[in-house]
């Protein structure tokens, strides 16, 4: 942990100055690059416990196509790794994983946000379907839409937040996940402020041991979770802040014993963060 605990420092101090120097360039335009560095107690995928102690690196890349109109577009390419530096844990699925998204979003007027895409997830250590930790899959590939804007249900600009919905199709494992989705920014002051979310979904595979294994009975499965986490972010400057939070998911499928592993249906965590853009 002290281990890990001096990486973030560090790194932390590395894009600090990083973005100091960004802050005071010129800006290319359209164009913002992003990454995101931390360390999380745990790492729950679609309401589910993957391993323990993980570092994350989130790097991401943004266009604006301004077109003049009511519809402006952002592309947008966006990269994760997630390694795991619990290694004693006991499980199926102990394994580095990286996760590519390609995708679209288009802002109808000041309300509304379409977001389209597709998502590659894959796992290093894995060369085929069962043939490293045992793991069902090794790869996942889906496509996505969704939709965002910003509520005010209780006619109070203090309690404005924003709300999203997403449906994702995975066809390695034949599974359609739906997802709502909602976050509110409290600002305590001008550097300071407290990051809510929350997020329900519900899950349903018609090849949940995914499509890779030929003549093996293909399982159904479905179920719902919920995840919230509460996050305090700390304005550096206007290109780097950084933040640590507690996190709670939780998924009715705890009672599995085909494709729940050794997963608790109930989760508590914590995580920490430095988030710096060009």
């Amino acid at each position: 942990m002290k281990k890990i605990l001096i990486a973030i420092a560090a790194t932390a101090a590395a894009g600090t100055l990083f973005a100091q120097d960004a802050a005071t360039a010129p800006s290319s335009s359209n164009l913002m690059l992003g990454a995101k560095i931390g360390f999380e107690s745990r790492y729950i995928y679609e309401g589910k416990r993957q391993v323990n102690e993980n570092m994350q690196t989130d790097v991401s890349l943004r266009y604006d196509i301004m077109t003049g109109s009511d519809v402006n577009t952002t592309l947008y390419v966006n990269g994760l790794w997630m390694s795991p530096t619990d290694n004693n844990r006991k499980g199926y699925q102990l394994s580095d994983m990286g996760m590519l998204r390609l995708g679209a979003e288009f802002m109808a007027g000041s309300d509304w946000t379409f977001d389209v895409g597709y998502k590659f997830t894959g796992y290093n250590d894995r060369g085929s379907a069962f043939a490293m930790n045992r793991a069902p899959v090794n790869r996942l590939n889906e496509l996505y839409i969704g939709a965002r804007r910003s509520l005010d249900l209780f006619d109070n600009d203090d309690l404005i937040f924003d709300a999203g919905a997403y449906i994702h199709y995975d066809w390695n494992r034949e599974q359609l996940l739906y997802e709502l989705c909602a976050e509110k920014k409290i600002k305590i002051d001008d550097a300071l402020a407290l990051n809510l979310k929350a997020a329900y979904g519900y899950a349903k595979a018609n090849k949940a041991n995914g499509d890779q294994r030929e003549g093996m009975k293909k399982w159904n499965n479905d179920y719902g979770y919920l995840g919230v986490s509460a996050d305090l972010s700390y304005q550096i400057n206007s290109g780097t802040d950084v933040g640590v939070g507690v996190r709670y998911a939780y998924n009715n499928d705890g009672d599995s014993t085909v494709w729940n592993y050794d997963n608790n249906s109930s989760n508590v965590w914590w995580g920490a963060w430095i988030n710096f853009r060009y």
